[in-house]
Formats: structure tokens, C-alpha cells, sequence
């Protein structure tokens, strides 16, 4: 493992305390330099609690210090391409929460800064790294379930504290933001494709102002279908499944999972009135590293070693499409 990145997070947010830090200090080629908050005394805090060497009172203030290689931002979306500017217009390279953007033009834009800026940015889909979804990828490109037919991906939870920031519409705030970009991000990472057609319903929650739920139909030019489901009023669940002409891949786990999960292979059903015959059920075993801890050592290769984002700008600004075509 290559020196240590000297990392700087801008912004306390749940996300970053829960996962990511704990992620990162857990990364070989990575180091905790400072942390910044609107408010001293929460930076103050959270550096203690976490062992940074800084604190700021600013995010300004952090992005000034010029020993701080790479920033991690978990601010609310609304607000994601004007830090990821100013932390590119500082020579800072930049992880930055999903959704990278409010619409695809404005990620555009962000990629555009940066690379006039000379930095790298990287979305922060953690789950991308995960050995899990890779492992679901390479059964389906063995041809073990032929040619894929449907793909299914799910993701909610039961948020009841309507002063959770998800339920703010003015910050990028429902379920659509939060949640179908997973669903969204997870399909076209396993077809590869754009769709041809996008058709998407929401539910309102209309004291909020932000969609509490939303599902989507997608169709592929080779005939391919795909649907989505999230929400933020509905039991907390997540799972993808893909179907094919041979057999079928279900991912009964949440997008970050860690430690030892299974997914399963089905092939060679026979279907006798309705009724499934002579099924073969593999149960697949994958040990699964913390996606944060991965994701922070790869945007630190990056950095060091020259590797491509595995999150790469044209994965984030066709996912962006898709949600821009949904919305």
C-alpha cells in the first residue's frame, strides 16, 4: 500500500460519523487530518471523538489548509457542487456524496471544474466497491443465467423524524435523491446500458414537499426491462434480483453490507403446473470488507497510483441522465 493520503471531511453529517470516517481510519493508505462544521465546538467533537489533528470552525478554513490532500464531503445535496468547486478551485481531490448532483448538467459541471483544476472527484456509492455486487456481475457476464430478461433493485426504510434533512425539499431532500439513485446506480452497473425508455411514479408526502416514495420502469433497446422501488414510508428493506432466459441472481442484502453475506444462483427449473421441478440453488458466499474503508483506499490509488475512479464520471453522468429522465 502506497504513503497515506492526508484526508479533511467537510461537514459532521450522520453519514460521515456512522460510515465513513470509521471507514477511512480503518484504510491503510489514509489518514484523519482534520474535520471542519459550521460550528467549532461539533468539529471540536468530532475530532476528538475520532482522532483528527484539526478542527475547523469553516469548511473555508479547511479547504485553506494546504496539508489536506483529499476531502470527503457528506453535506446535504443541494449544496454538493459549490464545496465541490471550491474544493477543486483549492487543489483538493474530492469524494463527494451520492447523488454527486441535483441533475446531470450540473454534474457535468463539477467533472468539468475538476479537471481544469487538475483533481479527481469520485461519487461516493460505496457499495460500488463491494466485492458483493461485483461477484453478482461476473455470474451474469459467465452466461450461467443467459441472456438477462428483467432486473428488480429495492431499497427503503421507515423514516418517521420529519426533521430528518431527507424530508427537506429545499436541500435535494425524498426519497428520489436519497434512495433511487442506489436503485438506478445498481441496474445500469449491471447492464451496462441506457435506457431507451424511463416511466416513474411518486407518492407525495405534500406537507414535506418531497416524493415519500417512487418506482420506475426502465426498457433497453436489446429488449431488456428493469423496475425500482424505494421509499421512506415502507419497511426498511434491500435487495436487486436479476432474471435471465437461463436461470436467475437474487441479492437478498442491503447495498452496504459487511462480513459474510450470500446471494443465490438458480438454473435448470422445470416448470410442471406452476410448480417448480428440479431447481438447482446455488448459495454464493462473499466476504465483504467495509465499502467505506474500500472506497476511500481507492480513491487514495487514485491519487497515488494513477488508478481510474471504479465509480468513473461516465457511470455518474449516465446514472444522472436516468434520474434527470425520471424526474
Amino acid at each position: 500500500m502506497g504513503r497515506k493520503i492526508r484526508w479533511g471531511v467537510i461537514g459532521c453529517a450522520s453519514i460521515a460519523q456512522v460510515r465513513t470516517i470509521p471507514g477511512l481510519l480503518l484504510a491503510e493508505n489514509a489518514e484523519l487530518y482534520a474535520v471542519a462544521s459550521r460550528s467549532l465546538e461539533k468539529a471540536e467533537a468530532v475530532r476528538e471523538q475520532f482522532g483528527a489533528k484539526k478542527a475547523y470552525g469553516s469548511y473555508d478554513e479547511l479547504l485553506a489548509d494546504s496539508e489536506v490532500e483529499a476531502v470527503y464531503i457528506p453535506l446535504p445535496n443541494t449544496e454538493h457542487c459549490a464545496w465541490v468547486e471550491k474544493a477543486a478551485k483549492a487543489g483538493k481531490h474530492i469524494l463527494c456524496e451520492k447523488p454527486l448532483a441535483m441533475n446531470a448538467e450540473e454534474a457535468k459541471y463539477m467533472f468539468d471544474v475538476c479537471e481544469q483544476e487538475g483533481v479527481i472527484l469520485m461519487e461516493a456509492f460505496a457499495y460500488r466497491h463491494s466485492p458483493l455486487i461485483q461477484k453478482a456481475k461476473s455470474v451474469i457476464d459467465a452466461g450461467t443465467i443467459g441472456k438477462v430478461k428483467y432486473l428488480e433493485s429495492h431499497l427503503t426504510c421507515l423514516l418517521d423524524d420529519m426533521t430528518n434533512i431527507r424530508m427537506n425539499s429545499s436541500l435535494g431532500g425524498g426519497a428520489f435523491y436519497d434512495m433511487a439513485c442506489y436503485n438506478i446506480s445498481a441496474i445500469s452497473y449491471l447492464t451496462g446500458q441506457e435506457p431507451e425508455e424511463v416511466a416513474a411514479f411518486k407518492e407525495m408526502n405534500e406537507k414535506q414537499g418531497v416524493d415519500a416514495a417512487n418506482v420506475f420502469i426502465l426498457k433497453y433497446a436489446d429488449g431488456t426491462l428493469a423496475t425500482g422501488y424505494s421509499s421512506l414510508n415502507s419497511y426498511a428493506e434491500g435487495f436487486y434480483s436479476i432474471v435471465g432466459e437461463k436461470g436467475r441472481i437474487d441479492v437478498p442484502c442491503n447495498f452496504n453490507c459487511r462480513g459474510i453475506v450470500y446471494f443465490y444462483v438458480s438454473v435448470k427449473a422445470d416448470v410442471n403446473n406452476v410448480e417448480l421441478l428440479d431447481e438447482e440453488k446455488t448459495r454464493c458466499t462473499v466476504f465483504c470488507p467495509d465499502n467505506y474503508m474500500l472506497e476511500i483506499e481507492q480513491l487514495g490509488r487514485c491519487i497515488t497510483d494513477g488508478e481510474t475512479p471504479l465509480v468513473s464520471k461516465e457511470e455518474t453522468l449516465r446514472n444522472a441522465r436516468i434520474l434527470d429522465r425520471m424526474r
